[in-house]
């Protein structure tokens, strides 16, 4: 498990705007969280209402202040898939090594999305939880122009591709196979002994 350099929380309740908060684990610059935005916006041409940036600076001893940017955009849950939106927040945060996105939906969802992924560009893990739903991010490389993650998770057919069903079904077949086997060649011998 790993520490993430920024964390992105978005809050779906069910109404037309979904909360989204974009939580830096140090303190930068406004201009650069604004930009961030602005990135964003020019990537999904996301309707952005209610946004500002903040500077948490605490009090605590040996704590660092924090950024965190806050906006509300259309609905990033789809409940008719039963996916979230993910690409978009790895693309303009790539800079980061690793980053967190955690969705918290709270109106009934039928989850059909992207669970576990890995390429040349990216390390994805899912963990959920209720209606929680964390992505763990780790970038492998962030030379990339487009990610091109998948919407759904990809369905495994590594056990189906014989044509005989999953591996232990493919076993089964096999062992009984080898067992017919032995049982026709007892009986063809022992045929031939009797002659």
């Amino acid at each position: 498990m790993f520490a993430p350099d920024v964390l992105v929380l978005i809050l779906s309740a069910g109404g037309p705007f979904d909360q989204v908060c974009i939580n830096y684990t140090s303190e930068i610059p406004k201009i650069k969280a604004q930009h961030d935005i602005a990135q964003l916006i020019k990537e999904t041409s996301w309707p952005v209402r209610n946004f500002r940036v903040t500077v948490a600076d605490t009090s605590t001893p040996g704590s660092r202040p924090t950024t965190s940017s806050l906006f509300e955009v259309p609905r990033l849950v789809n409940t008719s898939d039963g996916t979230l939106i993910l690409e978009p927040f790895i693309s303009v945060l790539r800079r980061f090594h690793c980053i967190e996105v955690d969705y918290i939906v709270g109106t009934p969802f039928q989850f059909r999305g992207l669970q576990d992924f890995e390429s040349k560009w990216v390390k994805i893990n899912l963990t959920r939880s209720g209606n929680s739903y964390r992505y763990r991010v780790r970038i492998k490389n962030a030379d990339f122009q487009q990610l091109g993650l998948p919407v759904k998770q990809a369905t495994n057919q590594a056990g189906d591709q014989g044509g005989c069903g999953p591996v232990a079904v493919r076993a089964l077949i096999i062992v009984c196979l080898a067992v017919a086997a032995s049982l026709v060649a007892y009986l063809i011998a022992s045929r031939f002994q009797r002659k």
